[in-house]
């Protein structure tokens, strides 16, 4: 008699959906269809006006509109990328990319302002949740963040990481079904830093000063050892009770409640919650974001500055303070089915200033099924327009068509939707470092099978959103 082999068993794989790429018209947007059709105007009317002469002569700008409305640069049409040239130029030439602030400024005793965020931010302790809440009032939303701690995955068995990957689940299922959170940011540096301990330490343990002491005194001092320590921060975003009007007690006091169920749904995921940064700990958290190595050898009290003195924003990089920054957008997520530790080599590769960040925002049932019912008439038309002038249907786009169909499936069964953003940034303390550090993260991504898109044109912003745990999404 024999027996046959227990299955393996393995993790259930994860699966994202493609970037969509469709538009009104053969895959054209509007605004692309509106230069196609400036440019065939233009072309008909030299033809109709001096024959084949006047179309040889018109065609310097029919052929400059054409191409502009129909190819794509770097994944994104001509016609995209005119608005940011635009934009780029006109702050060159007003200087706006280029700021100096005075440190009085930048205490977060009274508020907090940092660039690219019009007005102040409002700082308000919080004693039933035991930290402290950033409330902006011109978004209409209270951010608080949320120091984690997690037990492993990579080395877990494979039930364990299961179990882990399901819990996870259930965490993104329940913000779904709470209306009042906006959105949420998983982020994960790696910073210098972490010898507060190890001073603290010294200081108590060791009273005698002798030469290999007193050396290694002023090594821990001075920051000549900076070790890496990497860190998990949850920042939650959710509707101010009062709009845009400031916090009241009895306002204060919902959010927390809406905060701590947060937290509390985090420990069925196995995650240990460490607490909620206090106005100390966010004006290090921050601090550190803008100016990692200058913040790493005081990292024992709160530093006075929070944001940063100067900045210097350029192409493809931002320079802020002592740092160079250079920040990446997921552009694509692997296109096929991956073990949940896909990351590996983008979190857990090279020990270097990096921030990786993945922002959620929940959507309504309502605005989910809408969204995807546009979609799918919009690849009908386009379709039955193709099948009338004889162009084949790519395979990317049916690969999008059944994605649309897996998500209305999965919403008609009750679970929810989220939209994921993905941002990594690279920091260094020159450009040629960052450089070398961008080619390594490039790598990692490849190995990850992801695509990564440096964000030119806009690193301020991109800066802003990804390093910095406030939740505010893409700008």
């Amino acid at each position: 008699m024999s027996t046959a082999p227990l299955p393996e068993a393995v993790v259930s794989p994860a699966r994202f959906g493609r970037l969509e790429h469709r538009g009104v018209l053969l895959g054209l947007s509007v605004t692309q269809l509106v230069v196609v059709g400036v440019a065939t105007f233009v072309a008909v009317t030299g033809v109709y006006s001096a024959g084949a002469s006047g179309l040889l002569v018109a065609a310097p700008l029919w052929v400059t509109l054409l191409v502009a409305g129909t190819v794509s640069v770097a994944g994104r049409p001509v016609v995209a990328w005119l608005p940011l040239l635009a934009q780029w130029r006109v702050r060159r030439a007003t200087g706006s990319q280029t700021s100096v602030t005075s440190a009085r400024a930048r205490s977060i005793g009274d508020g907090l302002v940092l660039p690219g965020i019009a007005g102040r931010l409002a700082i308000v302790g919080c004693d039933a949740l035991g930290g402290a809440l950033i409330a902006d009032r011109r978004a209409g939303t209270v951010t608080a963040v949320l120091r984690v701690h997690g037990s492993g995955f990579v080395l877990d068995e494979v039930g364990a990481q299961e179990h882990k990957v399901a819990a996870w689940g259930r965490v993104l299922g329940g913000l779904c079904q709470q209306p009042s959170i906006v959105r949420v940011q998983l982020l994960m540096r790696i910073v210098p830093g972490g010898l507060s301990p190890a001073r603290a330490w010294w200081r108590e343990h060791c009273t005698r000063t002798t030469g290999v002491s007193a050396a290694l005194a002023s090594m821990l001092d001075d920051g000549f050892v900076v070790p890496h320590v990497r860190e998990t921060l949850l920042a939650v975003a959710v509707r101010s009770p009062q709009g845009h009007r400031a916090l009241s007690a009895d306002g204060t006091a919902t959010v927390a409640k809406q905060l701590q169920a947060v937290a509390t749904s985090l420990s069925g995921a196995a995650l240990s919650v460490q607490g909620w940064l206090d106005r100390a700990a966010l004006a290090r958290t921050m601090r550190s974001a803008y100016d990692p190595d200058a913040a790493a050898p005081a990292d024992e009290t709160a530093a006075a500055l929070v944001g940063p003195m100067g900045i210097d924003e350029h192409w493809d990089h931002v320079r802020l303070d002592t740092s160079v920054h250079a920040t990446y957008w997921v552009s694509e997520w692997p296109r096929s089915d991956v073990h949940p530790a896909f990351l590996q080599p983008m979190l857990l590769g090279e020990t270097t200033a990096r921030t990786a960040t993945v922002i959620a925002e929940p959507l309504s049932i309502t605005k989910a099924l809408r969204e995807i019912r546009r979609a799918k008439v919009e690849h009908i038309a386009d379709a039955a327009q193709r099948a009338r002038i004889g162009q084949v249907e790519a395979e990317a786009t049916r690969a999008e068509v059944a994605d649309l169909d897996r998500r209305e499936a999965e919403l008609v069964a009750g679970h929810g939707d989220l939209r994921f953003t993905g941002l990594f940034t690279v920091s260094a303390p020159d450009l040629p470092t960052l450089e070398q550090r961008c080619v390594a993260l490039e790598t990692a991504a490849a190995q990850s099978m992801c695509e990564v898109r440096r964000l030119v044109g806009q690193q301020g912003l991109a800066h802003l959103a990804a390093a910095v745990p406030l939740a505010r999404g893409v700008l």
